[in-house]
């Protein structure tokens, strides 16, 4: 019947919609771990400064400066990944909803393809 083979896309339809809603849920998790692990390196480089500048601030600041120099070139290098990661997590994220969204867009014309096949094939009583 034709009302199988539209029932199969629909059905095809949903299944890959439901796929890439997960996908953009593993995303989204993966976008919050960034954002803790930023929060969490920019802790850790507060402390370290703090620490540094408690131990070498005073007694030997040329060492002091040079350490300094080091943790801030690691803290950006380590900030510059993290934001490439959030980068390319916010690019997945964009093409994922821009897939659902066509996905909708399948789904709701198979529906109402099926709909009308049906419609049109009852007449619910009306004589000819």
């Amino acid at each position: 019947m034709a009302y199988a083979g539209i029932q199969t896309m629909l059905l095809s339809y949903k299944m890959q919609k439901s796929d890439k809603e997960f996908e953009l849920m593993q995303i989204t998790n993966k976008r919050s771990q960034a954002t803790k692990d930023s929060s969490a390196l920019s802790e850790n480089y507060q402390a370290k400064k703090a620490e540094l500048k408690e131990q070498y601030a005073e007694d030997d600041p040329d060492y002091y400066n040079e350490a300094i120099d080091q943790l801030d070139d690691d803290y950006n290098l380590d900030l510059a990944d993290i934001a490439d990661w959030e980068d390319e997590l916010q690019q997945k994220e964009s093409n994922c909803n821009t897939q659902i969204k066509l996905l909708d867009g399948y789904i709701t014309t198979w529906t109402s393809a099926l709909q009308n096949g049906i419609k049109n094939a009852h007449t619910y009583g009306a004589q000819q």
